[in-house]
Protein backbone atom coordinates (compact mmCIF):
# COMPACT_ATOMS: atom_id res chain seq x y z
CA UNK A 1 0.00 0.00 0.00
CA UNK A 2 1.02 3.71 -1.10
CA UNK A 3 2.07 4.99 2.28
CA UNK A 4 0.75 8.27 2.18
CA UNK A 5 -2.65 6.14 1.66
CA UNK A 6 -2.08 3.98 4.72
CA UNK A 7 -1.87 7.43 6.74
CA UNK A 8 -5.01 8.29 5.62
CA UNK A 9 -6.42 4.94 6.10
CA UNK A 10 -4.92 5.40 10.18
CA UNK A 11 -6.29 8.69 10.62
CA UNK A 12 -9.65 7.54 9.02
CA UNK A 13 -10.01 4.89 10.70
CA UNK A 14 -9.84 6.28 13.98
CA UNK A 15 -13.82 6.46 14.38
CA UNK A 16 -15.52 3.72 14.72
CA UNK A 17 -18.58 5.11 12.95
CA UNK A 18 -15.99 5.54 9.82
CA UNK A 19 -15.90 2.52 7.56
CA UNK A 20 -12.87 1.81 5.49
CA UNK A 21 -11.85 -0.70 2.35
CA UNK A 22 -8.49 0.34 0.61
CA UNK A 23 -8.56 -1.19 -3.34
CA UNK A 24 -5.36 -0.94 -4.88
CA UNK A 25 -4.11 2.75 -5.34
CA UNK A 26 -7.81 4.24 -3.40
CA UNK A 27 -9.24 4.64 0.08
CA UNK A 28 -12.57 4.33 0.36
CA UNK A 29 -14.57 5.58 3.30
CA UNK A 30 -17.88 6.06 4.31
CA UNK A 31 -18.94 8.16 7.20
CA UNK A 32 -21.36 7.08 9.76
CA UNK A 33 -24.80 6.35 7.70
CA UNK A 34 -24.32 9.14 5.52
CA UNK A 35 -24.92 7.47 1.84
CA UNK A 36 -22.09 9.47 0.31
CA UNK A 37 -18.80 7.75 -0.21
CA UNK A 38 -15.02 9.55 0.39
CA UNK A 39 -12.65 8.18 -2.33
CA UNK A 40 -8.69 9.58 -1.89
CA UNK A 41 -6.57 8.06 -4.64
CA UNK A 42 -3.08 8.31 -4.22
CA UNK A 43 -0.84 7.72 -7.09
CA UNK A 44 2.76 7.73 -7.40
CA UNK A 45 4.97 10.46 -9.73
CA UNK A 46 8.53 10.61 -10.40
CA UNK A 47 10.84 12.19 -7.70
CA UNK A 48 8.56 11.44 -4.68
CA UNK A 49 5.39 13.06 -5.61
CA UNK A 50 2.08 11.90 -4.96
CA UNK A 51 -0.83 12.75 -6.90
CA UNK A 52 -3.50 13.24 -3.89
CA UNK A 53 -7.18 12.97 -5.61
CA UNK A 54 -10.47 13.65 -3.11
CA UNK A 55 -13.48 12.59 -4.64
CA UNK A 56 -17.49 12.59 -3.18
CA UNK A 57 -19.43 10.17 -4.78
CA UNK A 58 -23.42 9.50 -3.89
CA UNK A 59 -25.05 6.23 -4.76
CA UNK A 60 -28.28 8.28 -6.34
CA UNK A 61 -26.43 11.10 -8.04
CA UNK A 62 -23.31 9.74 -9.20
CA UNK A 63 -19.45 11.81 -8.46
CA UNK A 64 -20.12 15.39 -7.03
CA UNK A 65 -16.70 16.60 -6.59
CA UNK A 66 -13.20 16.32 -6.67
CA UNK A 67 -10.17 18.14 -5.98
CA UNK A 68 -6.51 17.31 -6.60
CA UNK A 69 -3.07 18.16 -5.26
CA UNK A 70 0.20 17.00 -5.38
CA UNK A 71 2.35 15.63 -2.52
CA UNK A 72 5.77 16.43 -2.04
CA UNK A 73 8.61 14.69 -0.17
CA UNK A 74 9.18 17.63 1.36
CA UNK A 75 5.84 18.20 3.13
CA UNK A 76 5.12 16.69 6.47
CA UNK A 77 2.03 14.77 5.96
CA UNK A 78 -0.53 17.11 8.32
CA UNK A 79 -0.49 19.79 5.22
CA UNK A 80 -2.26 16.47 3.32
CA UNK A 81 -4.42 16.48 6.68
CA UNK A 82 -5.60 20.25 6.38
CA UNK A 83 -6.69 19.52 2.95
CA UNK A 84 -8.37 16.46 3.79
CA UNK A 85 -10.48 18.12 6.88
CA UNK A 86 -11.20 21.08 4.36
CA UNK A 87 -12.66 18.97 2.14
CA UNK A 88 -14.56 17.03 4.34
CA UNK A 89 -16.09 20.06 5.87
CA UNK A 90 -17.54 21.27 2.99
CA UNK A 91 -19.19 18.24 1.73
CA UNK A 92 -19.77 15.39 4.97
CA UNK A 93 -19.38 17.72 8.29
Amino acid sequence: MNPLLALFAANLGEDDANRTATIGDSLYVCFGNDPAVLKITCVPQGSGEVKVTFQTTHPEHGPIDSVSFTQTRSQDFSAALERLEAYQSIWFF
